[in-house]
């Protein structure tokens, strides 16, 4: 599966120097077309650069303080007292730089001498939306980034050890079969049941050492599915008829382990190997990206259990966890004669 990234904090940054040369651009340069290469830059003036000073002290007073703790605990009076902490600073700060600082250095002040005090605060109040506006916007659009990545990661995370638990699944139901094949074999003293116990192994072993990845080349796959049938035929008495037909174009191509097992143990298991006119049919083919698997087979009846679903079942869920909207299957059961299709695009 995709890994999904939170919006990391050099990320975070490059967005506010992005917002920064923005909002430097849109202040301090326009388009002339008079002007040498069609631009000019304001006057810089002294207020003009007050301006900047304050509207970047708000805007990460909000942004970096006030902004964390109304979202940590969201309610409407928490979203108005955080409002008008940085409204009042604003104010507070630009009477200080504009009506005491700049008249101490240079002898200017932004509003006429006299001003009241409530008009002051008053007038105010629609330059401060600029600064504290834009730091909500920004804070919120960030924090709905990483609430949706981090929604991401968890599903992630739920479907992969949704997957690790069905495949775990898999094995002992796969051990569970082949020891009862087994025994089968070593109650009727057969002279294939030690090499039923090797064959066992060999499986095992690719088991235990393969599917601990995530994929694996399909011609292994493949390989793993016929010492399963030469397995699975050793227990059976007389004649079995078996048609096994696979075409593939490209036997490195990477599949999850244990994709296609259950569809052919399904049959083995569930279905009737003995009958000359209804061969067990197993094709498999694959075309660039695309991979079928059809398999047809009579119905045993008689051969059912309280695990017999356990098998199809998981494979469907793991399908529509791993190949969402890239896979079709096709079951069907007609006159007692077992049908699946499986297209995947890998």
């Amino acid at each position: 599966m995709k890994t999904v990234e939170v919006l990391s904090k050099k990320e975070e940054i490059r967005l506010h120097l992005f917002l920064g040369l923005f909002l430097i651009y849109i202040r301090y340069v326009h388009v002339d077309y008079n002007a040498p290469y069609f631009v000019s830059f304001t006057d810089f003036s002294l207020f003009n650069n007050t301006t900047v000073i304050i509207f970047i002290s708000i805007f990460y007073f909000h942004y970096l303080y006030v902004m964390p703790r109304v979202m940590r605990k969201f309610t409407w009076q928490n979203v108005c007292l955080g409002w008008l902490a940085s409204y009042f600073l604003f104010v507070g700060i630009r009477a200080l730089i504009e009506q005491v600082l700049t008249v101490w250095i240079w002898g200017q002040q932004n509003y006429f001498p006299g001003t009241p005090v409530w008009y002051y605060i008053f007038d105010n109040f629609y330059f401060s939306l600029f600064s504290i506006g834009i730091a909500t916007a920004m804070y919120i659009i960030i924090y709905l980034i990483r609430s949706l990545q981090l929604n991401q990661i968890i599903q992630q995370e739920k479907n992969e050890a949704e997957l690790r638990f069905l495949k775990s699944q898999i094995n002992p139901h796969f051990v569970f079969n082949t020891l009862n094949n087994i025994y089968y074999l070593v109650y009727q003293k057969s002279e294939q049941a030690l090499p039923a116990i090797d064959k066992m192994s060999q499986l095992m072993r690719y088991m235990t050492y393969e599917t601990s990845e995530n994929s694996i080349e399909l011609q292994k796959e493949i390989n793993y599915i016929k010492d399963f049938i030469d397995l699975e035929k050793m227990r059976i008495a007389g004649d079995v008829y078996l048609k096994l037909d696979i075409q593939i174009n490209n036997p490195n191509l990477l599949i999850p382990p244990l994709l296609l097992l259950p569809f052919i143990e399904n049959g083995f298991k569930h279905g009737v190997l003995t009958d000359a006119t209804h061969p067990f049919t197993i094709q498999i083919t694959q075309i660039d990206n695309t991979l079928e698997l059809y398999t047809q087979n009579k119905c045993n009846n008689y051969n059912k259990d309280e695990t017999s679903g356990v098998g199809l079942s998981n494979i469907q869920k793991r399908l529509a966890l791993q190949f969402a909207n890239k896979h079709t299957l096709i079951i069907k059961e007609e006159e007692n004669i077992f049908t699946c299709r499986l297209t995947i695009k890998l």
